[in-house]
């Protein structure tokens, strides 16, 4: 065994050191290489990169990809990030300071035939034309379901999936929607893509993929697992992004359980079992937008999907974040595409931890909070060049960055 003892400046170098080092083991002991730290940093970050759902998403990715360049943690579980391009654009940003990414490709799954008829599709893409004319893109994805929802859902399974799943197409509109559908079309939106992105400046090993493609409505849903070996000992660290609470968009006949919190809970007990089995009696940190939030007074956090987050600790999880900030899904400061005024919001993402020592010390707080300015993309993009620049947020979450001192 080599232990090598790191500050949090050398960490960059970590993997490229351990590759070195296990080389130089030419005696067959298969020795491995644990690094000693006084402290490790996990974050949960979803960059909100929905095309046509979450507004600027193209002018933020550059943004992001600055902020995440100068961003110094440990471990970082990114949700979100759902373009071939846009995965590629924060893997060069995350790549000088964490060498160790991981992702998984997209996966669809297709309809045998057209997804939808002519007759089925013509009634709901009447109302839309009707209801919110010129619409296209966030504005379109915005008005469609709530205008024309009656339409919407009285459309058969796989024609209601597509439709659903449309809505990555860029600078959608109705006449896209309908082309789209009337031919052989996938259930997820943005081809499949699971939107995680897991990135270390240890070592990942044993890397394992958990997949719900076959228990996911409307996006790819499942989980990225590794470990990573510090203090002598191994870590294992988790990375999800679970089905989301998106009432009031009815849950879709085609879902297997039953509601949106079904959906969820259902994932959330899965990841549970799995990351159990796979970690023993070995520290875990499971970091990501879990679509879950505890209700808290002092902090004026709503609940969501409350007892599928209380999974967590019944089994014996701890979640600082959750005890000790703030929302993260906050009503009066994220990129909602129809803000209310309201004050507070949900706390959706957390950094769940368990089997560490007693004496661990467990400290979160939350990050990339501050408004950043965007400028308009060339050729034009959401934002048109004479709005630009402008001030915004860089997600419609915060992000969430747990501290444990050993």
């Amino acid at each position: 065994m080599i232990t090598i003892n790191v500050n949090q400046g050398a960490r960059a170098l970590l993997p490229m050191l351990a590759v070195l080092l296990i080389s130089a083991c030419s005696d067959g002991s298969g020795g491995k290489v644990y690094f000693k730290t006084d402290s490790l940093k996990v974050t949960a970050y979803n960059l909100g990169l929905a095309l046509n759902f979450v507004p600027y998403t193209n002018e933020r990715l550059v943004a992001n990809e600055i902020l995440l360049e100068d961003y110094d943690s440990d471990v970082i579980c990114l949700q979100e990030v759902w373009l071939d391009e846009q995965v590629e654009a924060i893997r060069d940003a995350l790549i000088g300071t964490y060498p160790e990414i991981y992702t998984v490709p997209p996966k669809q799954i297709f309809s045998e035939s057209a997804a939808c008829t002519d007759e089925e599709i013509t009634p709901f893409a009447a109302c839309v034309t009707e209801q919110c004319p010129g619409f296209t893109g966030s504005d379109l994805v915005a008005c469609a379901p709530v205008a024309c929802g009656t339409e919407l859902f009285a459309l058969p399974p796989v024609c209601l999936d597509a439709v659903i799943g449309s809505v990555g197409i860029p600078d959608v509109t109705v006449e896209a929607v309908v082309e789209a559908v009337t031919q052989p079309a996938g259930k997820f939106a943005f081809d499949g893509s699971l939107g995680l992105v897991l990135a270390s400046k240890y070592p990942l090993e044993a890397r394992e993929f958990q997949d719900f493609i076959d228990d996911s409505t409307s996006n790819r849903r499942g989980a990225l697992y590794a470990e990573i070996n510090v203090n002598k000992q191994r870590q294992v660290v988790g990375c999800t992004h679970p089905t989301a609470n998106l009432s009031p968009l009815e849950y879709p006949s085609s879902g297997k359980h039953g509601s949106w919190e079904g959906e969820n809970r259902y994932m959330m007990q899965q990841m549970i079992a799995f990351v159990n089995t796979k970690a023993g009696d070995a520290p875990i940190y499971f970091a990501g937008d879990f679509n879950c939030s505890f209700a808290n007074a002092s902090t004026d956090v709503d609940a969501d999907f409350a007892e599928n987050c209380q999974l967590w600790l019944d089994n014996g999880f701890k979640d600082p974040a959750g005890a000790q900030l703030p929302c993260t899904f906050c009503y009066e400061d994220n990129l909602l595409l129809k803000p209310d005024g309201q004050t507070g919001g949900l706390m959706l993402d957390h950094v769940f931890v368990k089997n560490l020592e007693a004496n661990a010390g467990l400290n979160a707080k939350r990050i990339f909070d501050d408004p950043i300015s965007i400028e308009a993309l060339v050729p034009p993009s959401e934002l048109k060049p004479e709005d630009s620049p402008i001030m915004t947020h860089p997600s419609d979450h915060y992000g969430v960055e747990l501290k444990i001192t050993f």
